[in-house]
């Protein structure tokens, strides 16, 4: 049996190169909602899986690395800049709401808005106009709802690579 370091490591990089796979196949799915910026958030699954796996320390390292070599691949600075500062406050807001006991769908659907208040108030400083807050809503609405359904799929992966891979608990659901 591998040592759990390795393990959390190995998997680590293993969710990391997923994440970015997600990230990139989420490019080529149309959402039929004619409002812009809304994104499923497929890559915040390896996040979700890393958080409850591994432990906090883990998971910002997957998500943050996940975010610098998608930006570089396959976005710009500007990109980086959103997608930075949208994660940092998802990931934090997601580590708190698990560290009170949130179930992972109200975790993942707490990080979901977390990240497009992140990116609006970005958006808001980057544009100097606090009118693109009135977009929150929406933004909100439907961040719940995919932040519920990446948590549904995040469940039932843990709940599988937690009978393939030996885990003990830290991370337990």
């Amino acid at each position: 049996m591998m040592p759990s370091r390795s393990r959390d490591i190995t998997l680590c990089a293993v969710l990391t190169a997923v994440g970015l796979i997600l990230g990139y196949i989420e490019t080529f799915i149309v959402i039929p909602l004619n409002i812009p910026g809304i994104r499923i958030g497929l890559a915040n699954i390896s996040t979700l899986i890393t958080l409850y796996l591994c432990g906090p320390i883990y998971a910002v390292s997957v998500h943050l690395l996940r975010i610098f070599v998608s930006s570089v691949l396959f976005g710009s600075t500007a990109s980086l800049i959103y997608s930075i500062c949208g994660g940092m406050v998802a990931f934090i807001g997601m580590a708190v709401l698990k560290r009170f006991d949130f179930s992972i769908y109200g975790v993942s659907a707490g990080g979901a808005v977390l990240h497009n208040i992140g990116q609006t108030a970005v958006a808001s400083v980057i544009i100097g106009n606090i009118y693109v807050f009135s977009y929150l809503p929406v933004l909100a609405i439907t961040g719940c709802v995919f932040g519920l359904a990446t948590g549904a799929v995040s469940n039932i992966l843990i709940s599988r690579l937690k009978h393939i891979i030996n885990f003990e608990s830290e991370g337990s659901i």
